[in-house]
């Protein structure tokens, strides 16, 4: 059913109520009782026209969680990306190891530490390299395309990809480091995708 917009309302009752008064003043009053034509061709109910949908099937938007990456993704090592612990594939220890520093966390997305101070955050995620701001560098870790994107000196990211898997939903791991002292922020990156690389099943 389709609804006419209100404003054509009065319009309408304006033509009808014009069609009715003409019809109307051209009647006259006939005497006797109404009977059926028996000559004239029977009446077929008027025909109902379809009026087409003018709503258009608009093109499938992009899918939010769809891998951004930078040109080809080479793997070599095909790497499991069901069934992780999102946030858990690097322990405290390995970022005390990795910083030299104190980790106030046991586990989850995000370690801090002390002496020096780091936030650094690990996920299985999707690559979001093509978005994000910085010096960008592609390199591999265990055979698999990774990129390396920089920026700033006290802030580093390093994404690795598991598969090439175009139904994963989560098909890379990636390390940032944010140093508020004085820290190699990529090297620390690097080494802790790496062993978070490394640690994960291989499919």
């Amino acid at each position: 059913m389709h609804l006419r917009p209100a404003a054509t309302l009065p319009a309408m009752c304006l033509s009808l109520g014009l069609t009715l008064a003409a019809v109307t003043g051209c009647s006259e009053q006939v005497k006797g009782s109404a009977s059926a034509d028996p000559n004239a061709a029977p009446a077929t109910a008027p025909a109902t026209s379809k009026k087409p949908s003018t709503s258009t099937s608009a093109s499938k938007p992009a899918d939010p969680t769809a891998p951004k990456q930078q040109g080809d993704v080479k793997i070599t090592t095909k790497k499991k990306v069901t069934g992780l612990e999102t946030c858990g594939v690097l322990k405290a220890a390995d970022i005390e190891a990795a910083t030299g520093g104190k980790s106030s966390a046991d586990g989850g997305c995000i370690h801090s530490t002390t002496g020096p101070s780091t936030v650094i955050t690990q996920m299985v995620t999707v690559p979001e390299v093509a978005d994000q701001e910085g010096e960008k560098k592609k390199i591999e870790i265990g055979g698999n395309t990774a990129w390396q994107v920089s920026a700033s000196k006290e802030d580093c990211q390093v994404t690795v990809m598991l598969t090439d898997d175009p139904t994963a939903i989560t098909p890379a791991f990636s390390v940032s480091v944010l140093a508020i002292e004085e820290l190699d922020t990529c090297a620390t990156a690097l080494k802790l995708a790496t062993q978070g690389f490394d640690r994960i099943p291989n499919a």
